[in-house]
């Protein structure tokens, strides 16, 4: 018997996965009784070998372990998880078995369940009905001829694609639908009347609360007291409570999800939102409207952070169109992700499990951990990543085009692909190094490089702090340890058309201070409980 270790390997003997309670079971036994007798007729290097692994992170360790060795997972009642969503997750990445006791036909879903799930290539069988005689020709069918899961979605029509990620995703919830104070504002102008915006948002009570709070903060600093929401769109401008709108509409939804790290993943959004309006904002007063002059402002940089911005002249480089916005784009580049936990309920989990697992080996050789999150889901799941989802979520809520291609594509933004793509692509890269997610700060390898800047900066100060951490990031164990994280990461190579990738991050690392406070009163402000 094979256990998950903790280093990749590529076996040459198929490998099937047990996923369940090893005990005295007649379905149990059948099955080992299967490989035992199909195994006397194979030599040692075609022999079918066998993990077994009581929950779904040690799954994902073994898929990522064993790799494309993996011909078949037999998920049994004895897992520790939702069997379930597992099935439905790994199904396009190889073959799923899932064997259900009959304590299972209690559930009033269970027909539509099943039905669904076998809809998608996943095999079902009662326990009681999974004998030598059941197991036998299967394993013949899809360990022993090789016979793969069908996970090639390239061949596939877009309206082929999309039918098949949504029943992976809705064999048991359904995509999330668009709050309606969401719909009402989303079909409102920014130059409309401001009293169609109060009729808009005034039916939700929640709502209204939190925009007003908002407003009357100190980030805002409006001189008198708001108190309507027409007078809001008055002084904050239509765009702003549109973007608080989204916010908290955007959270109330996905509130319900059990995942623990939900505060970290809103975190590393909103923060997604701020950089990615901070770099397409002038910095030069000259060339600020009266809006943009009341936005920049709002940030409260210092002369120093602005004088940073301005010589970087980003929102020259990333100019956008009137109407592009880059706030709502960068807070709902990952509404993917939140949609997977939703309708994957364990997917984090693996992810997470996956991930400590790299860092563990990382930090065994002395490196940083780096890894994209869409490599970490294919690795998982096959066909689909998150950007794929929330592309999918953004086209069912029929959002604008531009919007559905930043979702869709942030971790794979090409120099072609238009500015507001460019915008949020930096913007992750950003907030990576503040809010990481779903990878930990004392994982997450921009993080890590921004304490070991601190560090050097601390102990060889410059004439000023400005100096001393301009020096860090020049030094060479910092420069070598970043540009080979960037590399690992794949990060875009026109990030060095627009600004060099030190100065890039040395501008982040100088204005953090203020976009982590920005970043936390605002989440702290939109919080609906």
């Amino acid at each position: 018997m094979l256990r998950p270790p903790a280093t990749e390997t590529q076996a040459a003997n198929p490998i099937v996965i047990i996923a369940d309670k090893i005990e005295r079971k007649p379905h149990l036994a059948a099955f080992l009784q299967t490989l035992r007798q199909e195994n006397l007729t194979l030599s040692g290097d075609e022999a079918i070998k066998y993990a077994v692994c009581k929950n779904s992170p040690e799954i994902a360790l073994a898929l990522r372990k064993y790799r494309y060795s993996v011909k078949l997972i037999m998920i049994g009642p004895g897992l520790q998880g939702n069997a379930w969503t597992l099935a439905r997750m790994l199904c396009k990445r190889v073959r799923v078995l899932l064997v259900l006791e009959p304590a299972a036909l209690a559930n009033p879903l269970y027909a539509k369940i099943r039905n669904s799930l076998e809809a998608l290539g996943i095999i079902t069988a009662m326990s009681q009905n999974a004998t030598e005689a059941f197991f036998k020709p299967l394993i013949r069918e899809h360990v022993l001829s090789g016979l793969s899961a069908d996970n090639d979605l390239v061949g596939m029509t877009p309206e082929e694609r999309a039918e098949t990620i949504e029943k992976r995703l809705e064999a048991v919830n359904k995509f999330p639908s668009l709050p309606e104070t969401q719909q009402r504002v989303a079909a409102l102008d920014d130059m409309d009347n401001p009293k169609k915006w109060e009729e808009a948002i005034n039916p939700d009570v929640l709502t209204r609360t939190v925009i007003l709070r908002i407003l009357n903060s100190a980030y805002y600093g409006f001189k008198s007291r708001i108190t309507t929401i027409d007078k809001a769109v008055q002084l904050a401008s239509a765009r702003t409570v549109r973007e608080i709108v989204l916010a908290c509409q955007i959270r109330q939804l996905f509130e319900k999800t059990d995942e623990k790290s939900i505060d970290a993943f809103w975190r590393h959004s909103l923060a997604v939102g701020f950089f990615a309006k901070l770099f397409t904002l002038p910095a030069d007063p000259a060339q600020q409207s009266t809006p943009q002059r009341v936005e920049f402002n709002r940030y409260r940089f210092d002369e120093e952070q602005t004088k940073l911005l301005q010589e970087a002249r980003l929102w020259e480089k990333l100019a956008l169109e009137p109407k592009e916005d880059p706030f709502t784009c960068g807070m709902l580049h990952d509404i993917g992700i939140i949609t997977m936990i939703l309708c994957l309920e364990e997917s984090m989990q693996l992810i997470v499990a996956l991930i400590a697992a790299e860092v563990k080996e990382a930090q065994d050789e002395s490196k940083l951990w780096a890894h994209a999150l869409p490599d970490l889901e294919h690795m998982l799941m096959g066909d689909i990543d998150h950007q794929l989802i929330g592309y999918r979520l953004a086209k069912k809520w029929e959002m604008d085009d531009k919007t559905c291609q930043v979702i869709g594509g942030h971790h794979s933004v090409q120099a072609r692909d238009p500015n507001l793509s460019k915008a949020v692509a930096l913007a992750d890269l950003a907030a990576y190094s503040l809010f990481p997610y779903p990878a930990t700060d004392t994982q997450d390898p921009l993080c890590r490089i921004f304490a070991r800047v601190a560090e050097i900066a601390k102990k060889k100060p410059g004439k000023t702090q400005q100096d001393s951490v301009r020096n860090a990031f020049y030094s060479m164990e910092v420069f070598a340890e970043l540009g080979d994280v960037l590399k690992r990461l794949e990060a875009p190579t026109w990030l060095g058309e627009i600004i060099d990738f030190k100065d890039f991050f040395f501008l982040c690392y100088m204005v953090a201070p203020k976009m982590r406070a920005t970043t936390v009163g605002f989440l702290q402000q939109t919080a609906v409980g």
